[in-house]
């Protein structure tokens, strides 16, 4: 017999969502230059199967030496434009698309970016943080998410 087991992630890292319309690489360069450090695109990104189609969502990683902490910028939302298989009955007729948009966490649709921070020595000033990244001007909103609320955790293992 078969049994189901859940993966439970302990709490030593912090989640913020990011609420902006700036593309990835745009909030990576602004993240960098206000907090002196240096997120660099992965060299590779998160893959997700979506029935027939396929999202892959930029991730952007730093590793901070002095306070021994891994972060991560991902988007949570990526749009793809797909073939619209619907006929008209036409033989020349030009190919039509449509923009699909596929969320990383489905649940939380109104988030475009989260930041995940390592913190296995539970260091991180997250009242600091917010604060700075509320004040960079294309940003709406940054806040802490519970990581209880999180349906899916085994999206954010990186490594």
């Amino acid at each position: 017999m078969y049994k189901l087991k859940s993966l439970v992630l302990e709490d030593d890292f912090k989640l913020i969502g990011i609420h902006t319309s700036l593309e990835a690489y745009k909030l990576a360069y602004l993240i960098n230059k206000h907090f002196s450090i240096s997120f660099e695109r992965a060299t590779y990104d998160l893959d997700m199967t979506y029935k027939d189609s396929f999202a892959h969502f930029p991730l952007f990683n730093y590793y901070d030496q002095n306070w021994d902490c891994d972060m991560y910028l991902i988007a949570n939302k990526f749009s793809d434009d797909v073939p619209n298989l619907k006929s008209s009955g036409s033989l020349f007729d030009e190919a039509q698309t449509e923009t699909q948009t596929f969320y990383l966490f489905s649940s939380m649709k109104h988030i475009d970016y989260f930041i995940k921070v390592e913190d296995e020595l539970d260091i991180f000033d997250s009242q600091h943080i917010l604060k700075t990244i509320n004040s960079i001007g294309r940003i709406k909103k940054a806040y802490l998410i519970n990581n209880k609320s999180i349906k899916n955790p085994e999206y954010l293992i990186f490594k």
